[in-house]
């Protein structure tokens, strides 16, 4: 019998020495599969080696990177789509103005949050235990219901610079909302007029390649007229080579403006589209021509200066924020609850029995010392106090040169456009006179090359002209914090999205 207990007694050491075996070969076993054993196994092998994804590395596209497409009610005139419709189709689908709508919903929810502050805290708990002891000493059960409340009532100002900072947030946030719609209404056209200005110089490389084949048209006659040398021939086939090689650059270019139009919408740079025509007229006669003026519309009405300015004041509630924490606390506090017992105890008997309790009271907090980190946070609070002021003159410089360049560049690209009507006018009338010179013997082959040169020149300056002057009026209105006039689009005030140029404004 003795023998048996003895026997018995060793079967827990021998059983442990087995669950340890067994555990330690679960933990070989699972050695390589267990990132927290063999975490360098999930890194790239070497330096100098890619990074191999395992099938699980690699996540299913999600639902928001859905690209988005030509809207049903385009699909008709998605050949011949209207300025107007690419503006409200980018208001409606350009992820930065999505995103910056997205940023402004969440700053009103901080500032949501912040104004909670203003609330009491109120908290319940409900508990219940049941048991016995090991000795049989104590079993039976008990439960505990209870409410709190906590109350801020004093904290020196520091509770109203939390709301002021994030309510500021908020309207920077709403600011950048509206300076990406600005920036969309900016970035679309100014892509429409570059790719209709694209289109614009291939139509005139056409014409340059007409012409340069009648000029070699011309050379060949001669020579075999016997009053021309093949020396004529060969440089006007080269004159004609250089122009079809222009062309296909302009064809070229016509594809990436179409591309980079797609991608101003919103839509990706392979979708299959056109634009309509030629644009409109600009109402020029909206844009005051003083200077001064139009840099007063942009200080007011420019969305990221705005921004900036409430930023500053973002950051004003901060350094109060971090002044009101150098000051005590006063928070009242109470609570109530009710708890019950039924139990049984060798020492004590039945234990049964329930009732009520509760108190308030008042809690100061005062911070005596917490490792200099409240005055700290002050110079902090005050510093960037400074670089928002800093960042706020800055941006009022940029927004004045801003106007100033655009709007120079503007009269300039106006000056240009009637200079290069009356350069394309006198070249294409000197291009004629030698065209008809040399095929009557007079000019030379060089005299009616330079003018065919000279012809194809100014036509792509003419088609330049007219597109900077249309890209630069938008760039003028985007700093000056304006949106681009209906009259422009084609459409209604609602269908651009946009407002006029009111006179009051010009004045």
């Amino acid at each position: 019998m003795s023998y048996n207990r003895n026997r018995l007694r060793k079967w827990p050491d021998v059983g442990g020495l087995l669950l340890a075996l067994a555990l330690l070969a679960v933990l070989v076993g699972c050695r390589q599969s267990l990132p927290e054993l063999s975490p360098m196994k999930y890194a790239p092998p070497a330096s100098g080696k890619m990074w191999k994804p395992t099938p699980d590395a690699l996540p299913e596209a999600l639902p928001s990177e859905k690209l988005p497409g030509i809207p049903p009610e385009l699909q008709s005139s998605a050949k011949q789509l209207a300025l107007v419709q690419l503006v409200d189709v980018a208001l409606r689908i350009n992820p930065s103005t999505q995103q910056a709508w997205g940023q402004a919903r969440v700053a009103a929810a901080d500032w949501a949050v912040a104004r909670g502050e203003y609330y009491p805290t109120v908290s319940g708990d409900v508990a219940g235990y049941g048991g016995n002891t090991g000795g049989g000493d104590l079993s039976g059960v008990m439960g505990q219901v209870g409410l709190s409340l906590s109350y801020l009532l004093l904290d020196f100002g520091g509770r109203e610079a939390r709301v002021a900072s994030a309510r500021q947030a908020l309207i920077a946030a709403n600011w950048n909302h509206n300076q990406a719609i600005q920036d969309v209404l900016r970035n679309v056209p100014q892509a429409y007029y570059t790719y209709i200005g694209n289109k614009a110089l291939v139509r005139a490389a056409e014409i340059n390649l007409k012409e340069a084949k009648t000029s070699l048209h011309a050379t060949e006659q001669r020579r075999r007229a016997g009053v021309s040398t093949i020396a004529d021939v060969l440089q006007a086939k080269a004159n004609m080579e250089e122009v079809l090689f222009t062309l296909v650059s302009a064809r070229g270019s016509v594809e990436i403006g179409r591309g980079r139009l797609a991608t101003a919408v919103g839509w990706p740079a392979n979708m299959a589209f056109d634009v309509a025509g030629e644009p409109k007229p600009l109402p020029l006669d909206r844009i005051d021509r003083n200077i001064k003026n139009l840099i007063q519309l942009a200080q007011r009405d420019r969305p990221e200066l705005t921004a900036a300015r409430a930023a500053v004041s973002q950051k004003e509630a901060g350094l109060r924020l971090a002044e009101a924490d150098l000051w005590p606390r006063l928070t009242a506090t109470g609570s109530a609850g009710w708890s019950g017992i039924d139990a049984k105890s060798s020492d004590w008997g039945d234990l049964d029995g329930s009732g009520a309790s509760y108190f308030g009271g008042l809690r100061l907090q005062i911070p005596l010392f917490e490792g200099f980190a409240l005055r700290n946070r002050v110079q902090k609070a005050r510093a960037d106090l400074e670089a928002a002021r800093a960042a706020l003159k800055m941006n009022e410089e940029s927004v004045i040169s801003d106007v100033w360049d655009a709007y120079y560049n503007f009269r300039t690209a106006g000056q240009q456009l009637e200079t290069s009507e009356s350069l394309l006018e006198s070249a294409t009338q000197s291009y004629e006179v030698s065209l008809a010179r040399y095929k009557a013997g007079a000019a030379d082959i060089v005299e009616l090359l330079n003018a065919q040169s000279l012809l194809a020149k100014s036509r792509a300056q003419q088609v330049r002209a007219r597109t900077d002057l249309h890209t630069s009026f938008a760039e003028l209105l985007h700093a000056i914090g304006a949106e681009l006039p209906t009259d422009t689009f084609g459409g209604s005030p609602e269908s651009a999205g946009g407002r006029r140029v009111t006179q009051n404004e010009k004045k």
